[in-house]
């Protein structure tokens, strides 16, 4: 039986994908307005999907390379 820390999230705050990415709040914002990542609102609430950041990131890096 899995415990809710085996289970790895789909969606992550903003908070959670700044910390996962390093990238700034704004960075984040500034990406998505130019349309190099995409954020799902839930609720009241902005999520970033877990894969999605890894592309971003992965996008990124292969850009720095």
């Amino acid at each position: 039986m899995h415990t809710p820390s085996d289970i790895k999230a789909r969606l992550l705050s903003i908070p959670q994908a700044v910390a996962y990415s390093n990238e700034s709040r704004a960075t984040l914002y500034k990406e998505r307005k130019a349309g190099n990542i995409k954020f799902v609102k839930m609720g009241g609430s902005t999520r970033i999907e877990f894969d999605e950041l890894n592309r971003y990131i992965d996008t990124k890096m292969c850009a720095a390379a």
